[in-house]
């Protein structure tokens, strides 16, 4: 018995002895949690490991044996730490850091940053250090991102489709049109960074089947004041010149931030389609110029109202005034190739349009460990007037007048959108998992007003048929839970959320009303197989809810033939999400991703033998499937050059319910880009890049796309100090960024050729002035986790 005992305890001791522990660990700087704090630990044997604090400051190193550690902290504007300690057991450590002092006025501190970041669930594009950043507005910027797309000034992911767009984690409530004309009147040098969320986590609103992209605005991180002034002039084939500043001012408690842009110019626009009736070829051209003056401005305030509390208050406001000159001509060809007739539509339209938006947040820290809870609330309103005149003229093939052939018509739409969001959050960390929750009122409310007028003896009368009021409002309750634990080399993060929608839309003719309750789950798994490898997993199931533009039935004219109309009846798409990846060396990423779309809503151009109206339509129609091998690399190690590189293979399934279309379209395709930026000299003051994607052929829904490319150089040069920024940037300069595609309805084929003046060169001019030295911390503030859920 004494020999067992003895064998058993020296067993113990044995096992104590080659026992692995963790260290977990907090940051703080007085009752602020630091985030991206580097973190080092070396042994006696001087092996060292590196990590990084996450966003409440935590950080943690597993695997660890019995014995003396040194673990040393360091930050920008934060004096760096050491502390020395002996590990007999998991341990918690607390740490205080100690910002520099402010009468350090000949202190310059510098940090690295990479253009593209990849984190375990978004990727991150560094925007404040591209060049590709100066003189452009945050539509222009979004298509410098790898793995997005703009065209015909809609967002889109490669492979995948169109996605939702964020300003500061809050979801944008507009439509395509609308949207970009808003994201042309943010200056993309206002901008920070923009992330790529392919699967958002639960805290996250469900909207979207593809993703979020979030694109995150600066804030003032400088002690005093500071700003800056910009004048940027554009040659596409006609002009555009723009201007603007910023201006910052930040004193002990309190952060005043505003900055004002302002852009003046015009596009030419190009959009050619052939339909191929079994009698007739239908050839229609559309020559546009379209003119913008797009002023824009922010203003916001942030204010440490106690240790533990801080409170903010910020506007966004915008204004686009639009007015268009176009002329679509139709050109009818019998079967043999020669012209039967044409038509001739002059038009003109005008649009002027307002957003705005007002948000507040406190965030009030529960205790020294992290725990806080964040009340936000975000208001917005947007609204616009539209008119647009056109005429109608038919021409014989000798291009003799067809008598009585001259129409005019107006159409005209007012809308107005109002939202109110109102959400709580609470993050309560633990020593051995993390736990959050929250809950979120989402009040929608839309008014349009449609009218449909034809010219008759020189005035304007009224067509009360097609004449409508259409008022939608939607309301939803939302509640999530979501809860992360580290254990060793394994990160784990489940979430469930559930949204409760109800929809009232009415019209004159048609009404719809409804409610529904989803569930929305997301996973994410986390393996560090060694200081080089890491795998991660993650599921989520999104929705897709319908724009109101697409839920009103009014008809939109082009002219006498042609006309867009919504559908009140349509309904939500759903996505399921899985993607499974692995990082070597922060450098070269490989994912591998699977997700199945299911009652999925399209605009059908519907044509018929029988007849020349063409109808545009949004339906539920697609139920489809999507793979997807993407890789990207990283470099980095020279000086002189940042390189990304990016190249995806997808396949895409589309099956439609619609008798009208092919009921199954399938194909491969293949997109690759490259993002390069070089240092021509050791002080960093002379730098250019250069961005080419290349798009293949490939399947969109029920479309069959062609291929498609785009080249972009751009060279800048800091002057005085780095005070001032001198750019010349030229997009799309093989003018081979062209939209074309074909589809087939009701055995008809279409084909679409269009170019949307993206050929410009860009000379941009900026002035800093201010502090510009001793940097601050930046704080997380309470409206980076709000979000508002929109259509």
């Amino acid at each position: 018995m004494q020999k067992l005992l003895f064998s058993f305890l020296f067993l113990m001791i044995a096992i104590e002895i080659k026992a692995q522990h963790k260290i977990f660990g907090h940051i703080y700087n007085e009752n602020n949690v630091l985030q991206s704090v580097s973190v080092a630990i070396k042994d006696k044997s001087k092996n060292s490991h590196f990590t990084q604090t996450d966003s409440l400051g935590q950080y943690f190193f597993s695997e660890l044996k019995q014995g003396a550690y040194v673990l040393k902290f360091s930050s920008v504007s934060f004096k760096s730490k050491e502390i020395s300690i002996f590990l007999q057991g998991d341990t918690t450590i607390k740490t205080i850091l100690d910002v520099f002092s402010y009468n350090l006025k000949d202190v310059q501190v510098n940090l690295k940053k990479q253009l593209i970041e990849k984190k375990v669930d978004r990727t991150v594009f560094n925007a404040e250090i591209s060049t590709a950043a100066i003189g452009t507005d945050a539509l222009e910027l979004l298509a410098k991102v790898p793995g997005i797309t703009v065209l015909n000034n809609k967002v889109s992911l490669v492979g995948k489709g169109n996605v939702n767009v964020m300003i500061n984690d809050k979801l944008i409530q507009l439509s395509e049109d609308d949207l970009s004309n808003y994201l042309k009147s943010i200056s993309a040098e206002s901008i920070s960074k923009i992330e790529l969320i392919t699967n958002p986590p639960a805290k996250y609103d469900a909207q979207g089947n593809n993703g979020l992209v979030n694109i995150v605005l600066k804030k003032n991180t400088i002690e005093g004041f500071r700003g800056s002034v910009n004048l940027t002039f554009t040659q596409a084939n006609y002009s555009t010149i723009a201007t603007g500043g910023s201006l910052n001012y930040k004193r002990d408690k309190l952060t005043l931030y505003t900055n004002f842009n302002v852009r003046k110019g015009s596009l030419v626009p190009f959009e050619q389609s052939n339909i191929f009736y079994p009698s007739q070829t239908w050839n229609i051209v559309n020559k546009d110029r379209n003119f913008r003056i797009v002023p824009g401005g922010q203003f916001g305030a942030d204010y440490q109202l106690s240790k533990k509390t801080l409170l903010g208050l910020s506007y966004n406001g915008g204004l686009t005034k639009f007015h268009s000159e176009e002329n679509i001509k139709t050109s009818v060809y019998n079967t043999i190739g020669i012209i039967d007739s044409i038509l001739n539509s002059d038009a003109n339209a005008k649009i002027k349009s307002h957003s705005n938006a007002a948000n507040f947040y406190i965030k009030h820290a529960l205790d020294s460990a992290g725990k806080q809870i964040t009340i936000t609330g975000d208001w917005f309103k947007y609204n616009d007037e539209r008119n647009r005149f056109f005429n109608n003229t038919s021409y014989l093939k000798d291009g003799v007048i067809i008598p009585n052939s001259f129409t005019e018509y107006l159409s005209e739409s007012a809308q107005n959108i109002d939202l109110f969001t109102i959400k709580a959050d609470v993050d309560l960390p633990y020593k051995s998992f993390n736990l959050s929750f929250g809950t979120k009122l989402s009040l929608i409310k839309n008014e349009s007003n449609l009218a449909f007028y034809k010219k008759q003896s020189d005035f304007y009368q009224q067509d009360l048929s097609q004449t409508d009021e259409f008022n939608y409002s939607e309301n939803t309750q939302a509640a999530y839970i979501n809860i992360s634990k580290k254990k060793r080399r394994w990160d784990f993060q489940a979430g469930l959320r559930g949204e409760y929608s109800q929809i009232n839309g009415i019209s004159t003719n048609e009404a719809n009303k409804s409610s529904y309750f989803q569930l929305f789950p997301t996973v994410f798994l986390t393996y560090r197989a060694n200081e080089n490898s890491t795998f991660s997993a993650n599921y989520g199931r999104r929705i897709n809810r319908p724009a109101y533009r697409k839920l009103n039935p009014f008809r939109w004219y082009s002219n006498q033939y042609t006309y867009a109309e919504g559908n009140p009846f349509l309904q939500p798409s759903y996505n399921n999400n899985i993607e499974l990846s692995h990082i070597y060396k922060n450098s070269f990423t490989t994912t591998v991703s699977f997700n199945k779309l299911s009652n999925g809503y399209n605009d059908i151009n519907f044509v018929a033998f029988n007849s020349n109206i063409q109808i545009s339509k949004p339906v539920n129609v697609i139920s489809g499937y999507n793979y997807q091998l993407s890789n990207s690399v990283v470099f980095n190690q020279l000086k002189w050059l940042e390189s990304i590189n990016q190249f995806d293979v997808f396949y895409n399934v589309s099956n439609s319910n619609l008798p009208e279309t092919l009921n199954n379209l399938r194909g491969f395709g293949a997109y690759l880009s490259t993002v390069n930026q070089f240092i021509f000299n050791q002080t960093k003051t002379i730098l250019c890049d250069v961005s080419f994607w290349y798009q293949f052929p490939t399947i969109e829904g029920l479309n069959k796309n062609k291929s498609q490319y785009n080249l972009d150089l751009g060279l800048k040069m800091l002057l005085l100090n780095k005070k001032i920024q001198l750019a010349v940037n030229a997009s799309d300069v093989l003018k081979s960024n062209k939209y074309l595609f074909s589809n087939i309805v009701n055995n008809i084929s279409q084909e679409y050729n269009n170019y949307y003046d993206s050929r410009q060169i860009r000379i941009s001019v900026r002035f800093n002035f201010g502090n510009e030295k001793i940097k601050q911390v930046e704080r997380k503030v309470g409206n980076e986790e709000e979000r508002g859920r929109g259509n």
